[in-house]
């Protein structure tokens, strides 16, 4: 069985054979009446001059065919004979049908179709509504989870941080409205206050298969849908057996999108960001005569997210017919020839190979915020995304250990950003990756000094950092042979070292006359920017730092990871603390990863 979600288009209701008239009024209808619903794909198959619509099933244990005919299409009993010749030619891989294994997929004949009979026919796969969400508010309340306002936070924050790091884009103007669904007495999204106890609709939610349905057509949250006739005509999404109609010629043939199966080939499509289609038929158009078509369990193929195609085969020929000639058919399908037991990472590197004269890279690099962002891996396939809005980049690196996956964090950080990253562990399987941790797991938090003057600055980092600090000391030294008083500012790093901080109080001798009677002086001037200054006073307390530090997103070497190089200083304390102070803001997300690891993310706030 295959299901997909999309906003209503054609309707179809089984067990009823409408007019011309009825189906064009259920078209027009169709987005107003039917909100939010589910759909199924149903297999188009051609045998002897006819459209055979199909349920792929996958066999279970004390399954038997009539059994399965029944369940599945409520064939009559005077039809059996015939569905069974139909079953028997549909699926030439079950030699016995008294003997169907457990796991077997076949493709069960339900109806015979006059051609254009259903939307989407000619194309192979006819898609039927099969389940309405009677509330949507309620499924969205389901997947959310109770939050308290912290201070600092704002709707726009937290809707960013878990929908997408870019203020108006798609993902983050669906995670506001998806907010305003399970918040509605929340009237105005930019007041809340600390303490409030509010829903955050989980990023999980768009995995679900009904997400979709929850927009309409402008991207608008639909309201409540009302049962209708629609539904009433449906049981449990199983189309019942039409009365045989006038044959139909063979229609030109698209893929199909299979169950799902497993195995290297399965397991490469996934990484690739593509789909397999692994059983039933595939027809690929001729320029003449009736199109050629593919046993797909014996040359799967893998169709990528830019709906180009690739055919997997194991010999020199597919379907008895030369490679270089089945090449020369169609320029959108390449022929990938692997071994007999290859691995998901050498269909990988077989797949990506065919496509080496066409858009593929090794690294990619933005900024945002104060972070800079560079990607690299050992392949990256970029792709239109399926509404060809936007770009989204596949990248592909072999690993050894579950360990060397990258983190959750970034993981997600990079999916709002259209960078999808697959970690192939060679071997065996991939692990579910562990929770990303947050913190209230023990990581490190966040915090803020006063940046908006240099005094305050320094006082404040001063302050961070456990140093001692005293603004407007009196000071006194020998000049022109007089003793003169003076103000300055002491700090004292706790290390036996102390220094004067000039912030444009002294000039001329006095600076001299000053180090001549053993004390320090760091002058600052009026312009430096914040981040300096904490340069400057680290290098007078010669304390190691690291300055604009690079953090990798995988516990693996550099050459294929996620390098982050945060625009701001490092510093280890003697306190056992590791400070990231920063002027620029980091996306939350890489906040989190950075909190994980045990630093405390100062930010300068320059603003009063």
């Amino acid at each position: 069985m295959v299901t997909r979600k999309r906003n209503p288009r054609a309707l179809w209701f089984p067990r009823r054979v409408f007019s011309a008239t009825a189906v064009l009024i259920a078209l027009l209808a169709g987005t107003s009446a039917f909100g939010a619903m589910l759909y199924k794909d149903y297999v188009v198959r051609y045998d002897r001059g006819w459209d055979i619509l199909c349920d792929p099933y996958e066999v279970r244990q004390g399954d038997w065919v009539l059994k399965i005919f029944r369940q599945k299409g409520e064939i009559a009993h005077e039809d059996f004979r015939d569905f069974l010749g139909i079953f028997q030619r549909l699926n030439p891989h079950v030699k016995d049908i008294d003997r169907l294994r457990p796991g077997q997929v076949v493709d069960i004949p339900l109806k015979k179709l006059v051609q254009g009979h259903l939307p989407g026919q000619s194309s192979g796969v006819v898609t039927i509504p099969f389940v309405m969400i009677t509330n949507p508010r309620e499924m969205i309340k389901k997947q959310s989870r109770a939050y308290t306002v912290q201070r600092g936070d704002t709707v726009s924050r937290l809707i960013a941080s878990q929908f997408g790091g870019r203020f108006g884009n798609r993902t983050y103007n669906e995670g506001l409205k998806l907010f305003k669904a399970v918040n509605p007495k929340i009237k105005d999204v930019n007041k809340i206050f600390v303490g409030q106890k509010i829903y955050m609709p989980d990023p999980s939610v768009r995995e679900q298969s009904w997400y979709e349905s929850l927009f309409d057509k402008a991207g608008n949250l639909v309201e409540k849908v009302a049962q209708t006739a629609a539904t009433e005509t449906m049981q449990e999404g199983r189309p019942s057996a039409l009365p045989s109609s006038a044959p139909a010629p063979m229609p030109p043939s698209t893929p199909v999108a299979p169950p799902k199966t497993t195995g290297p080939a399965a397991e490469a499509a996934s990484i690739i960001g593509g789909r397999l289609m692994a059983k039933g038929t595939y027809y690929l158009p001729m320029k003449q005569g009736n199109p050629f078509e593919l046993d797909l369990s014996r040359f799967p193929v893998i169709e990528l997210q830019n709906r180009k195609k690739v055919i997997l085969t194991t010999q020199d020929r597919v379907m008895n017919v030369d490679l270089p000639l089945i090449q020369s058919y169609w320029t959108d399908v390449k022929i990938v020839k692997i071994g007999e037991e290859a691995s998901a990472q050498a269909i990988v590197e077989a797949v990506l190979s065919a496509f080496a004269g066409e858009k593929i890279t090794d690294r990619l690099a933005f900024d945002d915020g104060g972070v800079s962002v560079i990607v690299t891996a050992k392949w990256i396939h970029s792709a239109p995304s399926a509404d060809g809005q936007v770009t989204r980049h596949t990248c592909i690196t072999p690993i050894t250990s579950a360990n060397q996956q990258t983190h959750a964090a970034i993981r997600r950080y990079l999916d709002q950003n259209d960078i999808v990253i697959k970690d192939l562990l060679t071997g065996t399987p991939v692990p579910a990756p562990a929770p990303m941790a947050t913190e209230t797991d023990g990581a490190a938090g966040t915090g803020r000094i006063d940046g908006s003057d240099q005094k305050t600055l320094i006082e404040a980092f001063a302050r961070r950092m456990g140093f001692y600090y005293s603004p407007n000391t009196s000071i006194s030294f020998p000049y022109a042979g007089i003793q003169v008083q003076a103000l300055s500012n002491l700090l004292s790093f706790g290390n036996g070292r102390e220094i004067l901080v000039d912030l444009g109080d002294l000039y001329g001798d006095a600076i001299t006359a000053i180090r001549d009677i053993g004390l320090d002086i760091l002058q600052i001037q009026a312009d430096t920017p914040p981040i300096t200054v904490i340069a400057q006073l680290l290098d007078a307390a010669g304390m190691s730092y690291t300055r604009e530090p690079v953090f990798y997103g995988a516990d693996r070497p550099a050459e294929f990871n996620t390098a982050l190089t945060v625009q701001g200083i490092l510093v280890p304390t003697g306190r056992g603390e590791n400070l990231l102070f920063t002027e620029a803001g980091i996306p939350e997300l890489i906040g989190n990863f950075i909190r994980n690891q045990e630093i405390r993310i100062i930010e300068i706030t320059t603003h009063p």
